[in-house]
């Protein structure tokens, strides 16, 4: 299932794609007629491969990130009237998941959410900030890294259903991961992090 905010920055990651391209393919005639005055069809082929990779790169990046399990929920701050996000990103195993992942492998400080890429709430470049963000929610021994970000600023809203983390491993390797948001508190990450 496609999920929709992740399908979001994929609509304007296209978007921004095919403009780049028609940008450079207006100008290719440009430059052939410019031929004869060598400085500037330089000038213009320069143009035109910066937006060719441009219109490349973000694709590129997409393809070299590893999906990762996250889990997600949410909860209205009614003395504030904010959104807060609360989210996992969560361990794996080979026997269960196919893949082994250790999310102490993440590097906290290059994690962002949603569609205005927000950092998290809580300074966790501090150890021991990063010391408490570590919980076992799924049981299986190895420490979930939770996180906490501001839905607001993020611009993930209440009629979002499923939502997105992005991050590097500490060998600056991309992971994302996209997640069904549970809006009540008395469900999903809320209700786990309750009893650890």
């Amino acid at each position: 299932m496609e999920l929709k905010t992740g399908k979001r920055e994929k609509d304007r990651t296209l978007i921004r794609s095919i403009i780049l391209v028609a940008i450079g393919i207006v100008l290719i005639p440009i430059g052939i007629s410019l031929l004869p005055m060598f400085g500037l069809a330089f000038l213009v082929g320069a143009v035109i491969a910066v937006c060719m990779l441009a219109a490349i790169y973000p694709w590129i990046s997409v393809l070299g990130k590893k999906r990762i399990n996250v889990l997600m929920s949410a909860v209205t701050d009614n003395n504030l009237e904010t959104m807060r996000f609360s989210g996992a990103i969560l361990s794996a195993t080979k026997e269960h998941d196919g893949f082994d992942f250790d999310p102490r492998s993440v590097d906290p400080e290059s994690v962002w959410f949603g569609p205005q890429k927000v950092r998290p709430i809580d300074d966790v470049s501090d150890p021991q900030v990063y010391e408490r963000s570590l919980v076992d929610i799924n049981n299986d021994g190895i420490p979930d890294l939770v996180l906490y970000f501001d839905g607001d600023s993020a611009g993930v809203t209440a009629s979002d259903k499923e939502a997105c983390i992005w991050a590097r491993t500490r060998n600056r390797n991309l992971v994302f991961g996209c997640s069904q948001v549970k809006y009540d508190y008395e469900s999903g990450l809320n209700e786990l992090l309750e009893y650890k």
